[in-house]
């Protein structure tokens, strides 16, 4: 009860000032968008020898400004099937090779409908006549540029298949260019009402390799095996935050976070620099006392009572240089067996639950590991007093390797008007994890800009396993 305005109806129930008094604790948002697309494609080939594929989409959205609301997104990619030349005939052990060449543009929209339009909000109230009049003031910037995030990428490809496809796979190289960022840049105010805006100015590179190889070791009548790798790399950078108009003055920014009682972020996004660095205090060793000692600016050691915003640096990633898989199918008779299994190298990962319960201070606050009283660098506990930090000794490598499903399963083939045939099969998933890393799962988020982070409150991955049949009638 108690709303400035009635015109929100029940679509936006926390501006009730019952809130304030503590007597609510409902909210409630809506939102609307429009999006709308054309979308064209061509396909040509000739004598199955050479393809050749474009296409154009032309899309609109209401999220963007005035003055972008519109954008067109070109893609052409060319194949050439090697393996039908008149020159490979003679090549008996070749069954397949393709290359391949692509080049498309894709666009992106902001996760908010109304980032480019000037919006208000409700502030404290005044006084006036007797009654409490709510101020009105704004809380965004209007920006009618606001356009399209674009993302550009190139794409060279090859497929192929010998020894009457036992062996079969496929490489791909790519690079891809993602201009216009959408961010919030700090501007002044005056002459913009409001000290932030939602803005495109970024520049952000991904570039890698992806490899799959399946190989037939074994293929009889009644058995046969067929293993399969998969493996891929990315390397990515920051090469610009700014343009012209909009910039990020320090030329980076910190992101991610931890919330009390340290709540300080976590990550640091620098042009030239990749995504997903660890900006942190560097922990070298522990006193007498059970205090922390760091490395300083300039690598002397120094307690940590002494640190500085100048201290941190650099102290791993949490975006993976390497993924892989390898899957295996085997089948007896009617008895097949697959097993999966993947994992992730090169990355590190902050286990937010050891900086909050293995520092002993945290008996004050509630629960602790069992391992907060383990000696720390092999000499001592830390002190009881030694406040929560953000260290590097927190920062932990993440590889892993999981055994990510096992499923047996049996055909029966069945001789009667009613059903037809019945498969049982038995299954298990995250079945079992090879790691290091001492936390209750290495599998955590490694997307956005904050990656490598496994939250305090994390729920724990489940192991699963089911028993079924499929009936054919």
């Amino acid at each position: 009860f108690d709303f400035p305005t009635d015109k929100y109806s029940y679509n936006n129930m926390g501006a009730g000032l019952a809130l304030k008094d503590g007597r609510a604790s409902m909210y409630s948002n809506k939102s609307k968008s429009k999006l709308l697309g054309y979308f064209f494609r061509a396909n040509y080939s000739y004598n199955e020898k050479y393809l050749l594929m474009a296409s154009m989409r032309h899309e609109g959205s209401s999220k963007f400004g005035t003055n972008n609301k519109w954008a067109s997104f070109p893609a052409i990619s060319a194949g050439w099937n090697i393996d039908k030349e008149s020159f490979l005939e003679s090549a008996k052990i070749l069954d397949y090779l393709k290359v391949r060449v692509g080049y498309g543009i894709t666009g992106k929209t902001p996760s908010s409908p109304y980032m480019s339009q000037s919006r208000l909000t409700y502030g404290s109230s005044f006084l006036s006549d007797g009654d409490w009049v709510p101020v009105v003031y704004p809380s965004t910037n209007s920006n009618p540029n606001l356009r399209w995030e674009k993302k550009a990428e190139i794409n060279i490809g090859m497929d192929f298949a010998i020894w009457d496809n036992r062996i079969s796979g496929s490489l791909d190289m790519y690079q891809r260019t993602t201009k216009d960022l959408l961010w919030s840049y700090n501007v002044p105010s005056p002459p913009y009402l409001y000290n932030t805006i939602v803005a495109n100015a970024g520049t952000m590179e991904n570039k890698g390799v992806e490899v799959i190889l399946s190989y037939q070791p074994i293929r009889t009548k009644n058995f046969s095996w067929t293993t399969s790798i998969n493996y891929s790399t990315n390397e990515n950078k920051m090469i610009s935050l700014s343009n012209d108009k909009f910039a990020v003055q320090a030329g980076f920014f910190d992101t991610g976070y931890i919330n009390e009682p340290l709540q300080i972020e976590t990550h640091r996004v620098v042009e030239g620099g990749k995504i997903g660095n660890f900006w942190a205090v560097e922990a070298v060793d522990i006193d007498e006392d059970g205090h922390w000692i760091i490395s300083g600016e300039e690598g002397s050691q120094k307690p940590i009572s002494d640190q500085t915003a100048d201290d941190k640096k650099i102290v791993g990633n949490g975006y993976p240089n390497h993924f892989a898989g390898w899957n295996n199918t085997l089948k007896y008779k009617n008895l097949d067996l697959e097993i999966n299994m993947r994992g992730a190298f090169g990355f590190q990962i902050i286990n937010y639950a050891r900086i909050y319960y293995e520092a002993p201070i945290n008996l004050n606050r509630g629960n602790v590991l069992s391992s907060v009283y383990h000696d720390i660098y092999g000499k001592r506990p830390l002190n009881d007093q030694e406040d929560f930090q953000y260290l590097s000794y927190y920062i932990e490598d993440g590889d892993y390797w999981k055994i990510d499903n096992v499923t047996i399963g049996y055909n029966l083939f069945l001789n009667n008007s009613f059903i037809k045939g019945m498969r049982v099969y038995m299954s298990g998933s995250n079945l079992m994890t090879i790691t290091g890393y001492s936390g209750i799962d290495p599998e955590v988020n490694v997307v956005g800009l904050a990656p490598g982070a496994d939250l305090r409150d994390r729920y724990p991955s489940a192991r699963t396993l089911t028993i079924g049949a499929n009936i054919n009638f």
